[in-house]
Order: C-alpha cells, then structure tokens, then sequence
C-alpha cells in the first residue's frame, strides 16, 4: 500500500513538473528553446517505463506514465507545430 502511494506521489510530482512547460509553450507559441533531443528521450523513457510497469504489474508505473505519456506527446506537437 505504501509502495504504491509513493509511486504515485512520484509519478504525479514528474508530470507535474512538465505542465508548466506546456501551458507557457501554448500560450507563448514560442518552443524554439526546447530541446528535440529532451522530447524525444522523454518520449523513449517513458515509454519503456510503461512497458516495464506492465511486465511488473505495477499499476502506479501503469496510470502515471500512461498519463505522462501524453503530457510529453503534446508537448512534441507544440513543438512541431510552432517550430519555425
């Protein structure tokens, strides 16, 4: 039980960090200064967190990165579609 609180408590600390990122690329449209490289590892890594939560069955590994999953997706169209 305590496992999976802190796993959650983690996983929710690590999107959360990327929110702000999000809201100031979309409402500046300005995504020059991110980092492909970055989005793309992110991309990577938490795609291969995921697979390891459900070879584990680990359902705060699971929920937290099948959610930031998506938070790093947009994160990439922003990127995409505002690059100049």
């Amino acid at each position: 039980m305590i496992e999976d609180i802190v796993g959650y408590l983690g996983g929710i600390s690590i999107a959360i960090s990327f929110i702000p990122q999000v809201v100031k690329s979309y409402k500046t449209k300005r995504v020059s200064d991110l980092s492909l490289g970055m989005i793309i590892a992110q991309i990577i890594g938490t795609i291969l967190w995921l697979v390891y939560g459900f070879l584990v069955g680990g359902k705060p590994i699971i929920f937290m990165n099948s959610f930031f999953i998506f938070v790093i997706l947009y994160l990439l169209y922003l990127k995409v579609k505002y690059e100049k």
